[in-house]
Protein backbone atom coordinates (compact mmCIF):
# COMPACT_ATOMS: atom_id res chain seq x y z
CA UNK A 1 0.00 0.00 0.00
CA UNK A 2 1.22 3.50 -0.83
CA UNK A 3 2.40 5.52 2.17
CA UNK A 4 -0.13 8.14 1.10
CA UNK A 5 -2.91 5.85 2.28
CA UNK A 6 -1.26 4.55 5.45
CA UNK A 7 -2.17 5.94 8.89
CA UNK A 8 -0.07 8.65 10.50
CA UNK A 9 0.06 10.21 13.95
CA UNK A 10 -0.01 13.84 15.03
CA UNK A 11 0.43 14.02 18.78
CA UNK A 12 -2.30 11.89 20.35
CA UNK A 13 -4.29 11.89 17.09
CA UNK A 14 -4.22 9.03 14.56
CA UNK A 15 -5.04 10.11 11.00
CA UNK A 16 -6.30 7.44 8.58
CA UNK A 17 -4.10 8.61 5.68
CA UNK A 18 -1.48 11.25 4.90
CA UNK A 19 -3.78 13.72 3.14
CA UNK A 20 -4.51 17.05 4.84
CA UNK A 21 -7.04 19.51 3.55
CA UNK A 22 -5.28 22.79 4.26
CA UNK A 23 -7.37 25.57 5.75
CA UNK A 24 -8.81 28.32 3.59
CA UNK A 25 -11.31 31.13 3.83
CA UNK A 26 -14.77 29.98 2.71
CA UNK A 27 -17.16 32.94 3.09
CA UNK A 28 -19.90 30.36 3.66
CA UNK A 29 -20.97 31.45 7.15
CA UNK A 30 -23.72 33.97 7.86
CA UNK A 31 -23.10 37.70 7.95
CA UNK A 32 -22.71 37.51 11.73
CA UNK A 33 -20.21 34.63 11.56
CA UNK A 34 -22.48 31.70 12.35
CA UNK A 35 -22.41 28.22 10.80
CA UNK A 36 -24.85 27.73 7.89
CA UNK A 37 -26.21 24.68 6.08
CA UNK A 38 -24.06 25.63 3.07
CA UNK A 39 -21.01 25.58 5.34
CA UNK A 40 -21.91 22.13 6.66
CA UNK A 41 -22.49 20.76 3.14
CA UNK A 42 -19.01 21.86 2.09
CA UNK A 43 -17.35 20.04 4.99
CA UNK A 44 -19.50 16.95 4.64
CA UNK A 45 -18.42 16.73 1.00
CA UNK A 46 -14.75 17.05 1.94
CA UNK A 47 -14.99 14.39 4.64
CA UNK A 48 -16.90 12.02 2.37
CA UNK A 49 -14.17 12.56 -0.24
CA UNK A 50 -11.56 10.77 1.85
CA UNK A 51 -9.13 13.33 3.29
CA UNK A 52 -7.70 12.06 6.58
CA UNK A 53 -7.35 15.44 8.29
CA UNK A 54 -9.57 18.43 7.53
CA UNK A 55 -8.71 21.90 8.84
CA UNK A 56 -11.62 24.35 8.71
CA UNK A 57 -10.00 27.71 8.34
CA UNK A 58 -9.69 31.15 9.78
CA UNK A 59 -11.84 30.81 12.87
CA UNK A 60 -11.34 34.36 14.09
CA UNK A 61 -10.62 34.53 17.79
CA UNK A 62 -12.40 37.87 18.14
CA UNK A 63 -14.30 40.36 16.04
CA UNK A 64 -11.31 42.71 15.79
CA UNK A 65 -9.43 39.95 13.97
CA UNK A 66 -11.90 39.47 11.08
CA UNK A 67 -9.97 39.74 7.83
CA UNK A 68 -12.97 38.58 5.77
CA UNK A 69 -16.75 38.56 6.19
CA UNK A 70 -18.88 35.43 6.59
CA UNK A 71 -16.22 33.45 8.46
CA UNK A 72 -17.04 31.92 11.89
CA UNK A 73 -15.94 33.97 14.88
CA UNK A 74 -15.12 31.80 17.88
CA UNK A 75 -15.46 34.49 20.56
CA UNK A 76 -18.52 33.27 22.44
CA UNK A 77 -19.67 30.00 23.99
CA UNK A 78 -22.86 30.26 21.94
CA UNK A 79 -20.97 29.02 18.88
CA UNK A 80 -19.82 25.76 20.51
CA UNK A 81 -22.97 23.81 19.55
CA UNK A 82 -22.75 25.14 15.98
CA UNK A 83 -19.13 24.05 15.67
CA UNK A 84 -20.06 20.65 17.06
CA UNK A 85 -22.23 20.20 13.96
CA UNK A 86 -19.15 20.86 11.81
CA UNK A 87 -17.13 18.29 13.76
CA UNK A 88 -19.94 15.74 13.52
CA UNK A 89 -20.14 15.88 9.71
CA UNK A 90 -16.36 15.44 9.49
CA UNK A 91 -16.24 12.58 12.01
CA UNK A 92 -19.10 10.84 10.20
CA UNK A 93 -16.56 9.75 7.57
CA UNK A 94 -13.71 8.86 9.95
CA UNK A 95 -11.76 12.05 9.23
CA UNK A 96 -10.08 14.15 11.91
CA UNK A 97 -11.03 17.79 12.42
CA UNK A 98 -8.61 20.51 13.51
CA UNK A 99 -9.80 24.10 13.98
CA UNK A 100 -7.51 26.81 12.66
CA UNK A 101 -7.40 29.87 14.96
CA UNK A 102 -6.55 33.20 13.41
CA UNK A 103 -6.46 36.98 13.80
CA UNK A 104 -6.05 39.08 10.67
CA UNK A 105 -4.15 41.97 12.24
CA UNK A 106 -3.24 44.62 9.69
CA UNK A 107 -4.61 42.48 6.84
CA UNK A 108 -8.16 43.18 7.99
CA UNK A 109 -10.28 45.42 5.79
CA UNK A 110 -11.56 48.51 7.69
CA UNK A 111 -14.82 48.21 5.74
CA UNK A 112 -15.33 44.71 7.17
CA UNK A 113 -14.27 45.70 10.70
CA UNK A 114 -15.91 49.10 10.90
CA UNK A 115 -12.71 50.31 12.56
CA UNK A 116 -9.00 50.69 11.89
CA UNK A 117 -7.09 47.36 11.89
CA UNK A 118 -4.45 46.72 14.53
CA UNK A 119 -0.98 45.23 14.27
CA UNK A 120 2.31 45.04 16.14
CA UNK A 121 3.39 48.36 14.57
CA UNK A 122 1.83 51.05 12.41
CA UNK A 123 3.42 49.82 9.15
CA UNK A 124 1.42 50.57 6.02
CA UNK A 125 0.56 47.69 3.67
CA UNK A 126 1.65 49.07 0.31
CA UNK A 127 -0.69 46.80 -1.66
CA UNK A 128 -3.99 47.71 0.01
CA UNK A 129 -2.73 51.05 1.39
CA UNK A 130 -3.97 50.22 4.89
CA UNK A 131 -1.98 51.52 7.85
CA UNK A 132 -2.89 49.71 11.09
CA UNK A 133 -2.84 51.11 14.57
CA UNK A 134 -0.08 49.73 16.82
CA UNK A 135 -1.46 47.46 19.54
CA UNK A 136 -1.29 48.48 23.17
CA UNK A 137 0.09 46.19 25.86
CA UNK A 138 -3.46 45.50 27.08
CA UNK A 139 -4.62 44.64 23.55
CA UNK A 140 -1.72 42.21 23.11
CA UNK A 141 -2.51 40.45 26.36
CA UNK A 142 -6.25 40.36 25.60
CA UNK A 143 -5.58 38.87 22.15
CA UNK A 144 -3.39 36.15 23.65
CA UNK A 145 -6.20 35.32 26.09
CA UNK A 146 -8.68 35.20 23.19
CA UNK A 147 -6.55 32.59 21.40
CA UNK A 148 -6.73 30.43 24.53
CA UNK A 149 -10.47 30.88 24.87
CA UNK A 150 -10.98 30.10 21.18
CA UNK A 151 -9.05 26.86 21.61
CA UNK A 152 -11.12 25.92 24.64
CA UNK A 153 -14.32 26.38 22.65
CA UNK A 154 -12.92 24.33 19.76
CA UNK A 155 -12.06 21.49 22.12
CA UNK A 156 -15.50 21.62 23.76
CA UNK A 157 -17.04 21.46 20.28
CA UNK A 158 -15.21 18.16 19.72
CA UNK A 159 -12.36 19.21 17.43
CA UNK A 160 -9.44 16.78 17.54
CA UNK A 161 -6.94 19.63 17.75
CA UNK A 162 -6.33 23.27 16.92
CA UNK A 163 -3.92 24.99 14.57
CA UNK A 164 -2.33 28.38 15.23
CA UNK A 165 -2.24 30.40 12.00
CA UNK A 166 1.24 31.94 12.07
CA UNK A 167 1.59 32.37 8.31
CA UNK A 168 0.50 34.46 5.31
CA UNK A 169 0.90 37.87 6.89
CA UNK A 170 -1.76 37.52 9.58
CA UNK A 171 -1.25 38.76 13.14
CA UNK A 172 1.00 36.02 14.58
CA UNK A 173 3.17 36.19 11.46
CA UNK A 174 3.19 40.00 11.80
CA UNK A 175 4.76 39.72 15.25
CA UNK A 176 7.38 37.26 13.95
CA UNK A 177 8.31 39.44 10.98
CA UNK A 178 10.76 42.32 11.24
CA UNK A 179 8.95 43.87 8.29
CA UNK A 180 5.73 44.38 10.24
CA UNK A 181 7.08 44.38 13.80
CA UNK A 182 9.16 47.48 14.56
CA UNK A 183 8.42 47.53 18.28
CA UNK A 184 11.14 48.42 20.78
CA UNK A 185 9.55 46.76 23.82
CA UNK A 186 9.50 43.11 24.90
CA UNK A 187 7.43 42.19 21.80
CA UNK A 188 9.88 43.42 19.14
CA UNK A 189 13.51 43.68 18.10
CA UNK A 190 15.36 40.37 18.50
CA UNK A 191 13.90 37.13 17.19
CA UNK A 192 13.45 36.04 20.82
CA UNK A 193 11.24 39.07 21.40
CA UNK A 194 9.41 38.81 18.08
CA UNK A 195 8.44 35.21 18.78
CA UNK A 196 7.24 36.05 22.30
CA UNK A 197 3.68 36.69 21.09
CA UNK A 198 3.56 33.24 19.46
CA UNK A 199 4.98 31.42 22.47
CA UNK A 200 2.54 33.23 24.76
CA UNK A 201 -0.33 32.26 22.42
CA UNK A 202 0.85 28.66 22.56
CA UNK A 203 1.03 28.85 26.35
CA UNK A 204 -2.48 30.28 26.64
CA UNK A 205 -3.86 27.54 24.39
CA UNK A 206 -1.99 24.80 26.23
CA UNK A 207 -3.33 26.06 29.57
CA UNK A 208 -6.86 26.05 28.13
CA UNK A 209 -6.84 22.59 26.47
CA UNK A 210 -4.59 20.49 28.67
CA UNK A 211 -1.27 18.70 28.29
CA UNK A 212 -2.11 16.12 25.61
CA UNK A 213 -4.47 17.95 23.27
CA UNK A 214 -2.82 18.44 19.84
CA UNK A 215 -1.79 22.00 19.00
CA UNK A 216 -0.55 22.38 15.43
CA UNK A 217 0.91 25.41 13.68
CA UNK A 218 0.87 26.78 10.15
CA UNK A 219 4.01 28.86 9.83
CA UNK A 220 5.77 30.91 7.19
CA UNK A 221 9.10 29.48 6.14
CA UNK A 222 9.79 32.81 4.38
CA UNK A 223 7.87 36.06 3.96
CA UNK A 224 9.65 36.92 0.67
CA UNK A 225 9.95 40.58 1.62
CA UNK A 226 12.75 42.74 3.02
CA UNK A 227 13.10 42.34 6.82
CA UNK A 228 10.53 39.54 6.71
CA UNK A 229 10.79 36.06 8.23
CA UNK A 230 13.68 34.07 6.73
CA UNK A 231 14.06 30.30 6.48
CA UNK A 232 16.78 30.27 9.14
CA UNK A 233 14.52 32.23 11.50
CA UNK A 234 11.63 29.86 10.79
CA UNK A 235 13.82 26.86 11.59
CA UNK A 236 14.89 28.45 14.87
CA UNK A 237 11.30 29.27 15.86
CA UNK A 238 10.16 25.76 14.97
CA UNK A 239 12.95 24.27 17.06
CA UNK A 240 11.75 26.21 20.08
CA UNK A 241 8.12 25.26 19.49
CA UNK A 242 9.12 21.62 19.06
CA UNK A 243 10.64 21.65 22.53
CA UNK A 244 7.45 23.22 23.90
CA UNK A 245 5.27 20.43 22.52
CA UNK A 246 3.79 21.55 19.18
CA UNK A 247 2.13 18.51 17.58
CA UNK A 248 2.87 19.29 13.90
CA UNK A 249 4.23 21.98 11.59
CA UNK A 250 2.51 22.94 8.33
CA UNK A 251 5.25 24.84 6.47
CA UNK A 252 4.04 27.55 4.10
CA UNK A 253 5.21 31.02 3.04
CA UNK A 254 4.42 34.44 1.59
CA UNK A 255 2.29 37.37 2.71
CA UNK A 256 -0.53 39.27 1.01
CA UNK A 257 1.73 42.28 0.47
CA UNK A 258 3.84 40.03 -1.77
CA UNK A 259 1.03 39.24 -4.17
CA UNK A 260 0.16 35.56 -4.71
CA UNK A 261 3.46 34.25 -3.31
CA UNK A 262 1.45 32.00 -0.98
CA UNK A 263 -0.80 30.51 -3.66
CA UNK A 264 1.45 30.41 -6.69
CA UNK A 265 -0.07 30.05 -10.13
CA UNK A 266 -1.88 32.27 -12.58
CA UNK A 267 -3.01 35.82 -11.76
CA UNK A 268 -6.50 36.49 -13.16
CA UNK A 269 -6.04 40.20 -13.85
CA UNK A 270 -9.73 40.75 -14.54
CA UNK A 271 -10.44 39.83 -10.91
CA UNK A 272 -7.49 41.83 -9.59
CA UNK A 273 -8.73 44.91 -11.44
CA UNK A 274 -12.41 44.49 -10.58
CA UNK A 275 -13.83 47.45 -8.61
CA UNK A 276 -10.49 49.32 -8.68
CA UNK A 277 -10.21 53.05 -9.31
CA UNK A 278 -7.95 54.48 -12.00
CA UNK A 279 -4.97 55.13 -9.71
CA UNK A 280 -5.16 51.59 -8.27
CA UNK A 281 -5.35 50.11 -11.77
CA UNK A 282 -2.28 52.05 -12.86
CA UNK A 283 -0.34 50.95 -9.75
CA UNK A 284 -1.29 47.29 -10.23
CA UNK A 285 -0.39 47.42 -13.92
CA UNK A 286 3.01 48.84 -12.97
CA UNK A 287 3.52 45.89 -10.59
CA UNK A 288 2.11 43.21 -12.88
CA UNK A 289 5.45 41.70 -13.97
CA UNK A 290 6.65 41.56 -10.36
CA UNK A 291 3.35 40.02 -9.25
CA UNK A 292 3.65 37.31 -11.89
CA UNK A 293 7.23 36.65 -10.86
CA UNK A 294 6.30 36.21 -7.20
CA UNK A 295 3.44 33.89 -8.21
CA UNK A 296 5.37 31.73 -10.70
CA UNK A 297 4.26 28.14 -10.13
CA UNK A 298 6.49 25.15 -9.57
CA UNK A 299 5.31 21.89 -8.12
CA UNK A 300 5.85 21.54 -4.38
CA UNK A 301 7.14 25.08 -4.04
CA UNK A 302 7.51 24.94 -0.24
CA UNK A 303 8.74 21.33 -0.01
CA UNK A 304 12.45 22.13 0.30
CA UNK A 305 11.67 24.52 3.15
CA UNK A 306 9.50 21.90 4.85
CA UNK A 307 12.40 19.45 4.54
CA UNK A 308 14.70 21.93 6.25
CA UNK A 309 12.26 22.25 9.15
CA UNK A 310 11.90 18.46 9.24
CA UNK A 311 15.65 18.08 9.78
CA UNK A 312 15.45 20.19 12.92
CA UNK A 313 12.29 19.00 14.71
CA UNK A 314 10.87 15.77 16.09
CA UNK A 315 7.17 16.56 15.50
CA UNK A 316 5.59 15.64 12.15
CA UNK A 317 5.88 18.09 9.26
CA UNK A 318 3.10 18.78 6.77
CA UNK A 319 4.21 19.87 3.29
CA UNK A 320 1.91 22.30 1.50
CA UNK A 321 2.12 24.31 -1.72
CA UNK A 322 1.54 23.13 -5.27
CA UNK A 323 1.13 19.38 -4.71
CA UNK A 324 -0.25 18.08 -8.01
CA UNK A 325 1.26 14.69 -8.96
CA UNK A 326 0.94 11.49 -6.99
CA UNK A 327 4.59 10.57 -7.65
CA UNK A 328 5.66 13.91 -6.16
CA UNK A 329 3.58 13.36 -3.03
CA UNK A 330 4.91 9.84 -2.54
CA UNK A 331 8.48 11.05 -3.03
CA UNK A 332 8.01 13.78 -0.41
CA UNK A 333 6.95 11.15 2.12
CA UNK A 334 9.37 8.35 1.15
CA UNK A 335 12.37 10.70 1.10
CA UNK A 336 11.58 11.94 4.59
CA UNK A 337 11.01 15.55 3.56
CA UNK A 338 7.61 15.54 5.29
CA UNK A 339 5.14 13.23 7.01
CA UNK A 340 1.89 14.49 5.47
CA UNK A 341 0.90 16.33 2.29
CA UNK A 342 -1.54 19.20 2.38
CA UNK A 343 -3.65 20.75 -0.38
CA UNK A 344 -6.42 23.31 -0.67
CA UNK A 345 -7.21 24.44 -4.22
CA UNK A 346 -7.41 20.88 -5.62
CA UNK A 347 -9.97 20.03 -2.92
CA UNK A 348 -12.06 23.05 -3.87
CA UNK A 349 -12.36 21.66 -7.38
CA UNK A 350 -12.43 17.96 -6.41
CA UNK A 351 -13.69 17.29 -2.87
CA UNK A 352 -13.65 13.56 -3.73
CA UNK A 353 -9.96 13.73 -4.64
CA UNK A 354 -8.55 11.22 -2.15
CA UNK A 355 -11.13 8.57 -2.95
CA UNK A 356 -10.44 9.05 -6.66
CA UNK A 357 -6.68 8.72 -6.11
CA UNK A 358 -7.10 5.59 -4.04
CA UNK A 359 -9.03 3.92 -6.86
CA UNK A 360 -6.22 4.31 -9.39
CA UNK A 361 -2.56 5.20 -9.86
CA UNK A 362 -2.99 8.01 -12.37
CA UNK A 363 -2.68 11.74 -11.82
CA UNK A 364 -6.27 12.86 -11.60
CA UNK A 365 -5.87 16.36 -10.10
CA UNK A 366 -7.45 18.77 -12.55
CA UNK A 367 -6.81 22.03 -10.67
CA UNK A 368 -4.68 24.33 -12.84
CA UNK A 369 -3.89 26.85 -10.08
CA UNK A 370 -5.73 29.53 -12.04
CA UNK A 371 -6.46 31.26 -8.69
CA UNK A 372 -9.92 32.40 -9.69
CA UNK A 373 -11.26 30.75 -6.53
CA UNK A 374 -8.67 32.55 -4.40
CA UNK A 375 -9.42 36.01 -5.77
CA UNK A 376 -13.19 35.55 -5.78
CA UNK A 377 -13.09 34.59 -2.11
CA UNK A 378 -10.34 36.78 -0.64
CA UNK A 379 -10.70 39.89 -2.79
CA UNK A 380 -14.43 39.86 -3.54
CA UNK A 381 -15.89 37.85 -0.62
CA UNK A 382 -17.72 35.36 -2.84
CA UNK A 383 -18.42 31.85 -1.51
CA UNK A 384 -16.00 28.93 -1.75
CA UNK A 385 -16.23 27.00 -5.02
CA UNK A 386 -14.23 26.38 -8.19
CA UNK A 387 -14.62 29.42 -10.47
CA UNK A 388 -12.71 28.00 -13.46
CA UNK A 389 -14.63 28.27 -16.72
CA UNK A 390 -15.12 24.51 -16.81
CA UNK A 391 -15.42 24.10 -13.03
Amino acid sequence: MSTLFSPGTIGSMTVKNRFVRSATAECLASDDGRVTEQYLRAYRSLAKGGAGLIIPGNYYINKQGRALPRIPVIDTDEIILELKRVVDVIHEYDAKAVAQLNHGGRQCNPKVLGMMPIGPSAIRDMVNNIKPRAMTQDEIEKTITDFGEGARRAKEAGFDGVQIHAAHGYLVNQFLSGHTNRRTDQWGGSLENRMRFLTKVYGAIRAAVGRTYPILIKINSEDYIKRGVTLSECVEVCGQLDKMGIAAFEVSGGIAERGLSTIKGDIPMDLVMRNRNLIERMFIKFLENSLRGWARFEEGYFVSNAAKVKQNVKAPVIAVGGMRRRAMMEHVLSSGQADFVSMCRPFIRQPNLVNQMQKGNGDIISCTSCNRCSLEIVAHYNPLRCYASNG
